[in-house]
């Protein structure tokens, strides 16, 4: 399909759209497929510009996400989609161009949007990210500028790097994986005071819910996950949720914060938890996941629709509201390489893919030109379509408007 840049889009003013309130559930449409709205491609295989997932926004005017080698990127949901409400499958693709990228020079391993964070308010405007060997950072995502540094220390004072980190649902706190334990920060007391919650294995996910205030869950490199509690401004464990084959590396909670959804690395297994009754699964659902890496999963707000990836480019709907024990609604193959990360808008049928993996290079007979692995950010239209007349229709239209 043809390209156009973002310059050459009708704009809207973002603020009109971010004032309008209350926001409504986007009305999804997994009858049919998805129609691409926009896309980012880093073609480079030889250097490995692999995508580590992607997540929109709380207020779903930006789309944030990591690039192997590339940093981390800031792209703006298209001015003509603010308004959207059916789309033609006419409409030409958009090539998307970050509005702020920010480079590092080692691995990120984990990041996440302020849940805060409105693009009125400026100074809600940011993210944090955790990498190799450095403290945690607080990004501002209108300038790319570092705000400021979270940094956890080991008993021999050695600065730690999080393997995860992850808001509070408030954004008072910011939660960090570590070895040995989990590091609380105040948000707006940056440094190395920190209270601390002992684990047993290595933290490899943290996820907060939204529906219950001071519930955390911590998800290890030992396949288990544990609900804490910090309501009363203590810790203390809830309960231990045991069921995958690998390491945990994926979690959503339902926004009634009765469900929580997790996967893991090299488990085909997505598997839904009752916390009301949490001594054994709901049920489970299965996906492709035959590599270490980690795939994203996310939830629709009005908790129907849950969406994963998979390492053989599919993504995969479940409507988990319409039985027990859902089966896959539907299945669509969006990429020709792993689809590493799936984000829904917050109030738009918009879904955002990302793709790509580390591929193994043989240097006996490896160049440049051998393979080409896709590497790309994708927008996807989810939503009602307008339909497309058939030939007879067009015939008759066309001839009524030459006689007139």
């Amino acid at each position: 399909m043809e390209m156009e840049t973002v310059e050459q889009v009708e704009t809207l003013d973002p603020e009109a759209y971010i004032s309008a309130t209350p926001f409504n559930y986007a009305i999804y449409n997994f009858d049919k497929t998805a129609l691409e709205l926009a896309r980012a491609q880093w073609p480079n295989y030889a250097d490995q510009h692999y995508l580590k997932g992607c997540k929109w926004s709380p207020d779903g005017t930006c789309l944030l996400t990591v690039v192997r080698g590339g940093g981390m990127n800031v792209f703006e949901l298209p001015p003509d989609l603010y308004s959207c409400e059916s789309l033609e499958h006419a409409r030409t693709i958009v090539a998307l161009n970050p509005a702020i990228s920010v480079s590092e020079s080692g691995l990120i391993y984990d990041y996440n949007w302020y849940p805060g964070m409105n693009s009125g308010n400026p100074a809600t405007c940011c993210w944090i990210s955790s990498g190799h060997q450095g403290p945690i950072h607080l990004w501002d995502a209108f300038t790319g500028d570092l705000r400021c540094s979270y940094r956890g220390y080991n008993a021999v004072d050695e600065l730690e790097s999080a393997m995860c980190v992850s808001f509070s649902a408030d954004g008072q706190n910011v939660f960090c994986g570590y070895r040995k334990n989990v590091k609380i920060f105040a948000t707006g007391r940056p440094g190395r005071e920190y209270v601390e919650y002992p684990i047993t294995h290595q933290a490899s996910c943290l996820v907060a819910s939204q529906a219950q205030p001071g519930v955390v869950a911590i998800g290890n490199v030992k396949n288990t996950i544990e609900l804490v509690s910090q309501s009363d401004g203590t810790f203390r464990s809830l309960c231990k949720l045991q069921g995958h084959k690998g390491g945990i590396t994926s979690m959503a909670f339902s926004y009634d914060g009765f469900r929580l959804y997790s996967g893991a690395r090299k488990d085909k297994e997505l598997i839904c938890w009752d916390l009301r009754v949490p001594g054994r699964p709901m049920f489970i659902l299965t996906r492709e996941c035959t590599t270490n890496q980690k795939i994203d999963i996310d939830l629709s707000m009005d908790n129907k629709w849950l969406v994963s990836g998979g390492s053989d480019g599919k993504v995969q709907i479940w409507n988990v509201t319409e039985t027990h024990y859902p089966s896959v609604h539907m299945q669509m193959q969006l990429h020709s390489d792993s689809c590493n990360g799936v984000s829904l808008h917050p109030y738009k049928p918009i879904l955002a893919t990302s793709s790509g993996q580390h591929h193994a290079i043989d240097p006996l007979h490896h160049t440049r030109q051998t393979h080409s692995y896709e590497n790309a950010l994708c927008m996807w239209w989810v939503g009602p379509q307008q339909e497309e007349p058939d030939l007879f229709t067009t015939i008759v239209k066309a001839a009524t408007n030459a006689s007139v």
